[in-house]
């Protein structure tokens, strides 16, 4: 009766897999540093192919300039299937600076939730996709963030077998900025990113970036496009592959893990 009574309990639990977060997604699941590179894509929640028309988007009130301290500002995390079949579309975002949490989250009632105080995610009843399409609301007050923060987003688009395969997982990283952000006049006698405009490669040194952080560079609507790691030997020149990127201007950020951040435009012109 022992046997009976575990294989039962096993079936249960591994029969409904897809279903477990239908209320919205653990904490830590947005692939970002305070998630470990976490997300829900796994063998036991979702998995599945890679998206094939599915899209999601990340846009806020927050001005061209960047943000203020201490201010509201209200985010839309938008889910587009564009023709595939998703019965249930989900999220998860948190917005940090190199490994801690900035700012404070608040959720938007019957669209978002908060989960262990800093990831917000979607709720039982705003799940289900329109048309195709789902968007959900959150607020988020800047606080004492940073010159700089990253907004991490996971999305799922599930195909409502309650299964955990056939699944779509989408990640959208983007940097957003504080508005009081400038370079000194002097910085480029440190901060020197060349050529610029620049083909398929760019050559990067900063003399007093001497600790660990990233590159991110971003299109213009802060979208992340390419993301690399920066060790302190970087600061005497690192060499990075832009070959991917379309014409066009693009922000670079340098993010250092003491919270400096350096900040330059670069074109792209073939």
């Amino acid at each position: 009766m022992k046997t009976r009574v575990l294989l039962l309990i096993t079936i249960l639990i591994f029969s409904f897999p897809a279903l477990t977060y239908k209320n919205g997604a653990p904490s830590g699941k947005t692939g970002s540093p305070k998630s470990n590179n976490n997300t829900c894509y796994n063998s036991y929640c979702h998995n599945g192919p890679s998206a094939s028309t599915q899209t999601i988007s990340v846009s806020s009130n927050i001005p061209a300039d960047g943000y203020i301290p201490n201010t509201d500002y209200t985010f839309t995390i938008t889910s587009k299937s564009n023709g595939a079949s998703d019965a249930k579309m989900g999220f998860e975002s948190s917005i940090e600076s190199l490994g801690q949490h900035q700012g404070s989250l608040t959720q938007v009632s019957g669209s978002s939730q908060i989960k262990s105080s800093n990831f917000v995610t979607h709720t039982s009843t705003s799940n289900t996709p329109s048309s195709g399409e789902k968007s959900w609301d959150f607020i988020w007050n800047s606080g004492l963030a940073p010159d700089s923060v990253v907004i991490y987003t996971a999305g799922i688009f599930g195909n409502g077998n309650n299964a955990p395969n056939g699944d779509v997982l989408l990640l959208e990283t983007k940097v957003l900025r504080k508005s009081s952000l400038t370079l000194n006049e002097d910085d480029t006698d440190y901060f020197l990113v060349y050529p610029n405009p620049a083909k398929n490669w760019i050559q990067v040194s900063n003399s007093k970036a001497n600790s660990n952080g990233f590159i991110y560079i971003s299109d213009l609507s802060g979208k992340v496009v390419l993301k690399s790691d920066w060790v302190s030997n970087d600061q005497n020149g690192k060499l990075m592959d832009i070959s991917e990127l379309s014409n066009g201007i693009y922000s670079f950020n340098l993010i250092l893990e003491n919270g400096e951040n350096f900040h330059l435009k670069l074109k792209v012109l073939r």
